[in-house]
């Protein structure tokens, strides 16, 4: 049996190769069929992607591998972390896994970091992917990135007179009561979906908005061990001369739109419609969603003259930032076949590949030079290099506090401070816990 520095030993010399070959492939100099000749096997992939899609994908890739192949298998996101213990403990897990980078995140005891250069990574990827980024490696391989927009009605905002979707946060409050039309507690038309727990992607806007106030929520270091250790930030001022709360501040803006005391109301618990069932019917002028929702909210009512733009920023500040969802593949520490898995990780993560996967979740690649492809998006474009994460690897706890405290402010069972207090203590018990 292989002692533990023996394995490490090999881990690291196969990684520094599937490094080196992976800047080859990316740059087009090395094709998948050379490289080919010198891995063999399966790599056995979950993932949260859908089946179909993703094995028409693998289907395409594996003759031209040719000696080694990708087998996949689709585990839903809620299901993934749990099952993927069980398998480790029983040692049937996979080579490799593929999945939205905080479930990457929650599994970092688990994976083998990608050997791969600081500076050729961040060179390769956008800045979001950083998040990914440890002293130990690379955790995953972003292979899409979903920048968050702000989608609105062109029609209904010329309705009321106005020529531009806002650029500002402050603009909206300006414009809800402008574009608002209340019939009794009804809405017949809204300005925009923010202030309660169940507008979509609630807890993500809010840490948008902390992060264009310059914070960031959580920080990772780690000991002389290489044991993480996290900083809970998200409600820390960025100075300490300031006096902004960022999570409190943002609480503070987001909740304003369900509070009938506030010219900003625009939505409400009672809504019997959800924000997006509403945009597409155009009774609701804006909508706070993620990039690769464009297309499927035109299908959904082609006569509606649906756009999209970058995602309101915070004014004052010297940022521009917004959020996102990205897809990363990563290799597990317990793969039996690291060179294969690592050479697939890097392959999938390439310019080859990493378009149609980004297809099959309406995402683009996040390679940064993607940016400058002709014809994109512009808006798409500007954004993606600007979309930020956060080291959300609970994210099931953490979508869960974040909607008991907006529901705290909302009902008035907390005020804005001790809601967000209560918040980041919360967080702090999450991420120090044994």
């Amino acid at each position: 049996m292989l002692s533990m520095f023996s394995l490490r030993t090999i881990l690291l010399s196969v990684g520094l190769f599937a490094t080196v070959m992976a800047i080859l492939i990316f740059s087009g100099k090395i094709p998948i069929g050379k490289q080919a000749q010198k891995v063999m096997g399966d790599v056995v992939m979950w993932g949260t992607l859908p089946e179909v899609e993703m094995n028409a994908i693998i289907q395409d890739f594996n003759p031209k591998a040719k000696t080694y192949a990708v087998r996949y298998k689709y585990i839903p996101e809620d299901k993934i972390n749990q099952r993927l213990l069980e398998a480790l403990a029983s040692g049937t897990g996979p080579d490799s896994i593929i999945a939205p980078y905080q479930t990457i995140l929650s599994q970092a005891s688990r994976i083998y970091p990608f050997q791969m250069d600081d500076k050729t990574f961040r060179d390769m990827y956008i800045d979001g992917a950083g998040i990914l980024s440890t002293p130990q490696g690379i955790l995953g391989l972003p292979v899409s990135v979903e920048p968050m927009v702000l989608f609105y009605n062109r029609t209904l905002l010329s309705k009321h007179d106005i020529i531009n979707a806002p650029t500002y946060w402050d603009e909206i409050v300006t414009l809800a009561p402008v574009i608002t039309i209340k019939q009794g507690n009804t809405f017949v038309e809204s300005a925009i979906a923010l202030g309660t727990p169940r507008v979509p992607y609630a807890k993500d806007i809010i840490m948008a908005i902390v992060g264009q106030l310059g914070q960031v929520p959580i920080v990772r270091l780690a000991d002389r061990d290489n044991t993480p250790i996290f900083t809970i930030l998200v409600n820390s001022p960025v100075t300490s001369d300031s006096q902004v709360l960022p999570l409190a501040t943002a609480n503070r803006y987001f909740t304003q739109f369900a509070d009938p005391g506030q010219n900003a109301y625009t939505w409400n618990q009672d809504q019997s419609f959800g924000a997006t069932d509403m945009f597409v019917a155009e009774k609701l002028a804006m909508y706070v969603g993620y990039s690769g929702e464009f297309l499927t909210l035109k299908n959904r009512n082609p006569r509606a003259d649906i756009q999209m733009t970058t995602l309101p920023q915070t004014r004052g500040y010297n940022t521009f930032s917004t959020g996102m969802r990205m897809y990363a593949v990563a290799t597990l520490r317990t793969t039996k076949n690291p060179l294969a898995s690592l050479t697939v990780q890097s392959q999938f993560a390439g310019a080859g590949v990493s378009p149609s996967i980004s297809n099959v979740v309406g995402g683009v690649p996040a390679l940064r030079s993607y940016a400058g492809t002709q014809g994109l998006n512009p808006v798409i474009a500007r954004s993606m290099l600007v979309a930020r994460g956060w080291y959300d690897s609970y994210q099931k706890e953490t979508t869960e506090y974040a909607g008991a405290m907006i529901s705290d402010i909302i009902n008035y069972r907390k005020g804005v401070n001790e809601a967000s207090a209560n918040f980041v203590s919360r967080l702090i018990d999450l991420y120090n816990r044994p």
